[in-house]
């Protein structure tokens, strides 16, 4: 019995470690650890390298293969997940980012309206006289 992974089975384990980074990518972005994601970012871009090297050396197409084609499935809906949930973090921290920006803000604005409303004069008219 040969050890020897052949060509497709080879295809198919780099394509389940590419989906088990999804799936670390995905806790990753629920947490939000921006170190992660990036770190799962440079080993995806690795991984996609090395997937795609993977398909080119079957020579056929994977999808063919209804367990390829299902795995091919459920990484592409992770992927486009990630990306919503990426997306939306990332809007999350920009909103809160300019919120704190503007709660930095807002004491300041306060300090100098109660300076100068205290102190404003209002001249009398003549006819309060």
């Amino acid at each position: 019995m040969s050890l020897k992974l052949s060509a497709f089975d080879f295809f198919f384990k780099v394509l389940e470690t590419h989906e088990n980074l999804l799936h670390a990518e995905t806790q990753a972005i629920a947490a939000q650890h921006l170190e992660t994601i990036e770190s799962i970012l440079v080993q995806k871009d690795e991984s996609l390298k090395n997937l795609l090297d993977a398909k080119d050396e079957i020579g056929v197409d994977p999808r063919e293969n209804k367990k390829a084609d299902e795995l091919i499935d459920r990484v592409i809906e992770l992927q486009k997940r990630n990306t919503d949930s990426f997306k939306k973090l990332h809007d999350r921290q920009s909103t809160k980012a300019s919120k704190e920006v503007q709660v930095k803000l807002k004491p300041i604005d306060h300090r100098v309206k109660r300076a100068y409303s205290g102190s404003i004069v209002i001249p009398k008219s003549r006819l309060d006289y």
